[in-house]
């Protein structure tokens, strides 16, 4: 989509606006509490996070913060409540949800002039699930069962894709659900984070989907910095299992050429050029406990395709869009031969502040 489709939707991207709502409330249109910037910054494989700040609250006659109805602020911005950020432009009111989480960090100073601030900061509601550490088993069970169990337990929304294999034994051994979740969310090549919706998502990444928006550098994208490296990439990656019924060595493969999402020549294409000979070709070869070919190939797919997204990473600003989100892409042009192309976007950090509404954004690549 072109963003002089949106600049119509968002009045040409004058006149930014936010808001912020704790609980049912909007912290400054019904508690008139002043909030001077806001940040969010969205991210895959981890949660997502948001900041903003309160100025001008303190009240030296009452040593307190306090609202403009005279409530306590602190009353308000409590640890757990629930937090929703809107930002865009126009009426604050119509602002789509970049965020929902809750308040997790406080902090103020009181400095020798001048008035304390709040600064208020959370995460989104993946953060219950990288505190505490659990133990489970599921028996002839797939890892999106194990996901969809986990998602209920937190009281998660699910988008799950059903995994292919159903292994004898899924273990969690002391671990967080997060960091289990992560660890089957990488041998499958899925992506896992959560929402502004409160759902979990535990699926293929979407870098085949239509790029949400074309960005052409000097009209919306006001920068961008991409880096191709092939250091520690590699041409194949072989998965070395066992089979317990024949007694036999499996090994799964995976070759240059077969990245998801991929556009261009790979790194491990790009290798193969001056690295002819197949016996000598840069090669990742892992140990680990599967028993099928079929879960083998599997996972040295999903391995090659890990490394394989560190060959082209990216770093851009724009003004500010909503749309702009993880496991999206973004298409960049005027960037010139090969740097414009479709990207997948990793990461997006949206702030409004005094100068206005700036979008940043991390984007990764398998191939140029």
């Amino acid at each position: 989509m072109e963003l002089s489709t949106y600049a119509s939707t968002y009045a040409d991207f004058y006149a930014p606006a936010y808001a912020v709502r704790v609980g049912r409330n909007d912290l400054m249109r019904d508690h008139f509490v002043a909030v001077s910037q806001v940040e969010v910054e969205l991210v895959l494989g981890a949660a997502s996070r948001f900041s903003f700040t309160v100025p001008n609250s303190y009240s030296h006659k009452l040593h307190a913060f306090k609202t403009g109805t005279g409530d306590d602020v602190l009353s308000i911005l409590t640890f757990g409540a629930e937090v929703e950020i809107c930002m865009g432009y126009g009426d604050a009111k119509s602002t789509p949800t970049a965020m929902r989480g809750m308040i997790t960090e406080i902090t103020t100073s009181f400095p020798d002039g001048g008035s304390p601030e709040l600064s208020v900061s959370g995460y989104d509601h993946g953060f219950a699930m990288t505190i505490g550490k659990n133990s489970r088993t599921w028996k002839d069970r797939r890892d999106s069962d194990a996901a969809q169990e986990i998602a209920s337990f937190n009281n998660l929304n699910a988008t799950i894709l059903p995994t292919k294999e159903k292994h004898p034994q899924i273990e969690q051994n002391q671990e967080s659900d997060w960091e289990f979740l992560k660890k089957l969310a990488d041998r499958n090549h899925y992506e896992l984070f959560v929402d502004e919706q409160k759902t979990l998502h535990f699926a293929p990444p979407s870098d085949k989907a239509t790029a949400i928006v074309r960005l052409l550098y000097g009209q919306g994208l006001l920068s961008f910095k991409p880096e191709a490296n092939l250091a520690g990439q590699i041409a194949q990656v072989e998965v070395y299992g066992w089979n317990p019924s024949t007694k036999e060595t499996i090994v799964g493969r995976a070759r240059a050429g077969e990245e998801s999402g991929l556009s261009g020549k790979s790194a491990g294409q790009r290798l193969n050029t001056f690295v002819r000979d197949p016996s000598k070709q840069p090669t990742l070869r892992i140990r680990q406990p599967v028993f099928t070919q079929a879960e083998a190939d599997a996972r040295a797919k999903a391995a090659l395709n890990e490394r394989a997204k560190q060959f082209l990473t990216g770093e851009g600003e724009t003004i500010g869009l909503p749309e702009i989100r993880p496991d999206r892409n973004v298409e960049l042009d005027d960037l010139g031969s090969p740097f414009s192309k479709t990207y997948y976007i990793q990461q997006a950090t949206h702030k409004i502040d005094a100068s206005g509404y700036r979008t940043r954004f991390k984007v990764k690549e398998t191939g140029l």
